[in-house]
């Protein structure tokens, strides 16, 4: 993460650890559960926490009058709502040309041909690999 241009590390299984460099002005949270009960306490006065994924569980206990006290605010972000507003295909083609032009850089872990993809959707959903999977097609069967 250093790498990729972060100031400080954490690795907590209940997201407190992060409280000692807050407070924050935006969090993005994919894991929900506590742990997005737990970094709500880290934002900063007028910050907003953006979840977009509940991985730990879809029950949160939260301190709501020290949000509200601190005019902050949480907002859900679901991708195929999103989609309804604005086509997948922008943010995709944006996200194609940041590759081309290597301004990020995909963590790609497997790539295989997709009629592996059993296979690769299972690895996935089992957490047997971090980083992404690639497909490929075969160009003689488009």
């Amino acid at each position: 993460m250093r790498e990729l241009g972060a100031h400080e590390v954490v690795v907590s299984e209940d997201g407190k650890a992060a409280a000692q460099y807050g407070p924050y002005d935006l969090i993005l949270d994919s894991v929900g559960g506590q742990v997005l009960g737990n970094i709500l306490a880290s934002l900063a006065p007028e910050g907003k926490c953006v979840n977009f994924g509940v991985s730990a569980g879809t029950t949160t206990t939260l301190d709501i009058p020290s949000l509200y006290s601190k005019g902050g605010s949480l907002e859900g972000f679901f991708l195929f709502q999103a989609a309804q507003h604005q086509p997948a295909r922008d943010g995709l083609t944006r996200l194609a040309r940041l590759v081309e032009s290597q301004r990020i850089h995909p963590h790609i872990t497997i790539q295989e041909p997709w009629e592996h993809i059993s296979s690769i959707a299972r690895q996935l959903i089992d957490r047997k690999f971090a980083g992404k999977a690639v497909l490929t097609v075969n160009p003689a069967l488009r």
